[in-house]
Parts: structure tokens; sequence; C-alpha cells
């Protein structure tokens, strides 16, 4: 059976798709065979992010009515078939998620719940981004999800500027995590290249020890603050602070 992952966030705009999708990604380079759910029934937000959404036939709404089979739901990015995607376009039942999720459990080692078969999840990931109404937000999400019988919560701080961190004006991963009472799963690095549709080599790495650490590779996560030190870091700190 897979390890099941619901990934959510009270507050629009944290990243939990993009999260999805980087972790998912991180995740096949592994080898483990990955599916993300995209739970986003308007735009599939998931799908497009990691670049299948042209390549759907059938989603979920097709499975809800009877017109497909779960497994047909499924469709993969351009040369790695190991990372699938299912789309929820359309779909009207949240028990009708669960249900595909089940129907296709013993294919994956790793199933990703994008806002999506809440009910079915092994463990959850709060997706936040270090800002306060996001963080307000990410200690509603974490009571909800506990008082709802989820047994491990635990936290990815996205979105984090190692420059803001620098300057005092942002807290670390580390002070968000003590301050909603959560372990860390994962930190992921401020990517201005995202909205272009690119990854950013740290983000990448990020990601890869984001899934080092679910898979129990090691319990690390990634430090933002590497290579800001020294004159390097100098030059960095500056080019932030013009951007």
């Amino acid at each position: 059976m897979a390890l099941k992952v619901f990934l959510t966030s009270f507050k629009g705009g944290t990243g939990v798709s993009t999260f999805a999708v980087g972790l998912g990604n991180a995740l096949a380079d592994m080898g483990e065979r990955t599916l993300v759910l995209d739970g986003d029934v308007k735009n599939a937000s998931a799908t497009v992010i990691g670049e299948c959404r042209d390549n759907v036939v059938y989603t979920l709404a097709d499975y809800e009515k009877g017109g497909c089979r779960a497994k047909q739901t499924l469709v993969s990015p351009p040369q790695k078939s190991i990372l699938s995607f299912m789309p929820a376009l359309g779909l009207n039942s949240a028990e009708t998620a669960v249900k595909a999720v089940a129907d296709v459990d013993g294919l994956f080692d790793y199933i990703l719940l994008d806002n999506a078969a809440q009910s079915a999840c092994d463990c959850a990931i709060i997706v936040t981004d270090p800002y306060a109404a996001s963080v307000k937000s990410a200690d509603l999400c974490r009571s909800a999800l506990t008082d709802g019988g989820v047994k491990k919560v635990e936290l990815a701080v996205n979105k984090l500027s190692a420059g803001l961190i620098l300057g005092g004006e942002s807290m670390t991963a580390r002070e968000i995590a003590a301050l909603l009472r959560l372990d860390l799963a994962a930190v992921i690095p401020e990517d201005l290249l995202l909205p272009t549709g690119k990854w950013r080599s740290g983000t990448k790495k990020a990601f890869k020890t984001a899934a080092e650490k679910l898979t129990g590779k090691h319990g690390n996560v990634y430090n933002v603050l590497s290579g800001m030190n020294g004159l390097g870091g100098y030059f960095k700190r500056k080019m932030r602070e013009k951007i």
C-alpha cells in the first residue's frame, strides 16, 4: 500500500499545488512510484504545473459517472512515467476521490493528496509561507486536522527568503514550526523564477531534501541560509534587496 500524504492550507497562495508537484517530482527522481491527486476541480493546477494537462483524457468527474476506471484518469508528464497525476476536474463528490485512491493504491509507493481525499490520508503536511496571515491560517488548519483525527501533522514552510531572514524581517522556518507546535517536513526557498515555469537549482535541492526526509533517508530540511555568508552572500543579499 502507498503512503498517502494530505497536502493542504487554509489560505490560498501558499503554494500547495506547486509543493505537491515539486515533492512528487523529487520522489519520482528517487525511483518512487508517485501519484499526485490534483484536487483543483476548476483549474487542475497541479496537473498544469506538472506539464501534462494537455494529455488528460478522463478526469474523476468521468470516473464519478461510471465513464471510466480510476486507472484511466492517470496521466504522466513526458519522460517521467513513474510520476502520475489524477485530475479531479468537474468532480462533485469528495467521497469519489477517496474511492479512486483506494482503487489505485497498489500501483504506487506514495500518493500526494493535493487538497483532496483527506479521509484517505495517513498523515498531513500543512503548507505555509512565512507571512503573518499564512502562519495564523496554518495554526487554524493544524487544529482542524488534529480535531478531525489526523494523527501526524507536519509543516512545510514555502517561499522562505534568506534575505528577509538576515534582515530581521522574517522568522526562520524553525521559529515558525515552534510557534505552530509542528515538526518541519520541508523548507522551500523563495523562487522568483516559478511564475515562468522554471525551477532554480536550490529549489530542486530543497524538494530532494524533503523527499529524502519523507522516505526516511534522513531527518534534515533544506537550509535557505547556506551560501549567504561571505562576499558572495553579501552580493546575493544586495541583489535580493533590489528585486
